[in-house]
């Protein structure tokens, strides 16, 4: 004989179904979507030491949207040019002093780019704010010097980087561990999430790098398990004929000083200089 299930019994089948599509299905959606920002830009948090570094001083840079930028910046020698530094998504400005040391000591002028959120600036970080702050860094540079400007840029930097090439005249620029776009690291690690709806900020430097007019360098370590290795290849061929894509052999995305990248980028400034 068959079982008579209570009138009240499919109501509440279909209530208890719709909670547990909410709490496995909507809710870690919807926290990825809103928390997304932490995991993309983890500043450090630390507080930045007063007063002069070396050859670098701490300088603000206010942004057209209101913001203050506290960046490092070292004078180019007489007539030599200047280069701008934009670290990576967990790093900060002032930890790129020891690196800007080197290229200033080789007579160049350095800035070392700092983002909104980071290192005692103003505001939260965002992919349009970034992008943003990296105009203002080069505006800013512009007025402290009338020579050449050249960019270096590491990982998430380097999708800061792209615009403000594109968008502003610069003698070269290079790229250390570069992505295509947020949107793709993802999906070497979450492919089966439906992460084009889901991203907010995609940086989509496949999109832009086409734009730029400048000699471009890229180089990416082998090892690389933040940055895969194609996607640095896959953004080289992307890029304007004539760039040159390094691979590092035996490098992972954090370690590239170790493997010689601050001579690549020497090298490769001062050809691009000697060459106009």
């Amino acid at each position: 004989m068959p079982y008579n299930f209570p009138m009240t019994f499919f109501p509440k089948l279909t209530l208890i179904l719709l909670v547990l599509i909410v709490i496995f299905g909507i809710l870690p959606f919807t926290a990825m979507y809103f928390l997304q920002g932490k995991l993309i830009f983890p500043a450090p948090n630390f507080t930045v030491p007063a007063g002069p570094e070396g050859r670098f001083s701490q300088t603000v840079i206010e942004t057209p949207d209101g913001e203050r930028l506290r960046a490092w910046y070292a004078a180019p020698a007489a007539g030599q040019p200047s280069l701008m530094l934009f670290h990576g998504n967990a790093d900060a400005a002032y930890f790129q002093v020891p690196r800007g040391e080197a290229l200033a000591e080789a007579g160049f002028g350095v800035l070392l780019v700092e983002y909104r959120g980071y290192g005692d600036s103003t505001g939260e970080p965002t992919e349009l704010g970034l992008i943003t702050d990296g105009l203002a860094s080069y505006d800013y540079l512009r007025g402290q010097t009338e020579g050449p400007i050249g960019i270096l840029a590491h990982s998430i930097g380097t999708a800061v980087a792209i615009p403000v090439a594109a968008k502003r005249p610069i003698f070269a620029l290079m790229l250390e561990a570069p992505m295509t776009s947020i949107l793709d690291v993802a999906r070497y690690r979450m492919g089966w999430l439906p992460l084009k709806m889901l991203m907010k900020y995609p940086f989509h430097s496949d999109q832009v790098i086409g734009q730029v007019t400048a000699p471009i360098l890229i180089v990416h370590g082998t090892k690389d398990r933040v940055i895969p290795f194609e996607l640095g290849k896959r953004l080289a061929a992307l890029a304007p004929a004539g760039t040159e894509f390094i691979p590092i052999e035996g490098a992972g995305h954090n370690d590239l000083l170790r493997f010689g990248s601050n001579g690549l980028a020497l090298d490769f400034f001062r050809q691009i200089l000697d060459a106009n």
